[in-house]
């Protein structure tokens, strides 16, 4: 365990714990916050040592708690919500084991009541234009692109 000696050093480290028990961080998040601080490189190593050994910030976890987030309330696709962990920075080996706790059956079901309901609002001529529109829908919450044609004749067919 990291010794972190002066009192500057503790009150910090007990505001990166308050920032990172508040919700799941990135090592991305953790090190904007320690620059916010008038701090040297030294103490932010020893909080970020201290911060690992304490499983404060763990990766898998935080790619865990956002796929399933943002594909349940949000209903992502993956594609959008892999672009986004790569944005965050976060290993691809991070949170490969997340999406594979997403239920397909309910992912699929996710995108067809969206396609559906999306389908109810849609104004067009044609069937081409219908479709269009139906799977740049899809396309753009995030679903791939096999899935949502899949799915797009599926709906408009009925």
């Amino acid at each position: 365990m990291s010794k972190i000696d002066t009192s500057d050093e503790k009150t910090i480290l007990a505001k990166i714990l308050k920032f990172c028990a508040y919700r799941e961080r990135t090592w991305l998040e953790v090190n904007k916050k320690l620059n916010t601080y008038d701090t040297t490189k030294d103490i932010q190593e020893k909080i970020k040592t201290f911060l690992k050994e304490e499983n404060f910030v763990n990766e898998e976890r935080y790619a865990a708690s956002f796929v399933r987030g943002k594909a349940v309330i949000k209903k992502w696709g993956k594609v959008k919500i892999k672009q986004e962990l790569k944005r965050q920075h976060l290993h691809p080996s991070a949170f490969e084991e997340a999406f594979e706790q997403l239920d397909e059956n309910d992912y699929k079901n996710r995108l067809e009541i969206l396609l559906e309901s999306k389908n109810a609002k849609i104004k067009s001529d044609t069937l081409y234009d219908q479709k269009t529109k139906l799977a740049r829908f899809g396309l753009s919450k995030g679903y791939e692109s096999e899935l949502v044609w899949e799915l797009v004749n599926k709906i408009v067919k009925k």
